[in-house]
């Protein structure tokens, strides 16, 4: 009888903490989370990009648009963070401004790339296919520039027990026929926690 009872209470304990799942609204979300989080993904892809678009070095060839590949951006934080969600914020405002078109043949990762690219041209001599529709030779465009960076985080102790997290992101532009950089900038963003608060 006892145990059937403790079961019971047990079941009704659990039920009355029973929590919900709730959507954020984004547009109203004043919570500040130690992680890089949306609100920061934004927020750098969003500087960042703003700050290649100003440059002078870039996009100067009259009568050429050119051509965006995006390199390896290294995650080097205790996170698993995927930064082609950096690298896919900042490319939406390349292609947004339209000064630059940005590659699906090149990229560090093959998330980064359109396998159909390659899918439509390995069937040239296939007879089940119109010949006239499918794309010639010679017309894939190498990309003019690369970008590529790095997310850093560093834990630094403070004075009262607690931790500041420090984030850093660094993104490169380089231009391809030559191998040098004609663009860089970093971003950065820090948050504070109290002493004993679990940092992964």
């Amino acid at each position: 009888m006892f145990p059937r009872c403790w079961a019971i209470l047990t079941l009704s304990l659990c039920l009355g903490c029973a929590s919900t799942t709730t959507r954020v609204d984004t547009h109203n979300d004043a919570e500040v989370t130690v992680s890089f989080d949306y609100r920061d993904i934004d927020g750098a892809a969003a500087q960042l990009a703003k700050s290649l678009l100003a440059s002078q070095r870039l996009g100067n060839d009259k009568g050429k648009t050119p051509v965006v590949a995006f390199g390896r951006v290294v995650n080097d934080t205790c996170q698993h963070l995927d930064t082609d969600l950096i690298t896919a914020k900042i490319g939406e405002a390349l292609l947004a401004s339209g000064r630059f078109s940005v590659s699906s043949v090149f990229a560090d990762r093959a998330s980064g790339r359109d396998a159909t690219v390659s899918d439509v041209r390995a069937v040239r001599g296939n007879t089940e296919f119109d010949a006239a529709s499918i794309q010639a030779k010679g017309q894939l465009k190498a990309p003019d520039i690369s970008i590529a960076g790095k997310l850093t985080q560093r834990n630094v102790r403070r004075d009262d027990g607690g931790l500041r997290i420090e984030y850093f992101l660094t993104l490169r532009a380089t231009r391809l026929s030559d191998g040098t950089a004609v663009w860089q900038d970093s971003c950065q963003t820090v948050k504070a926690v109290a002493n004993g608060m679990p940092v992964w």
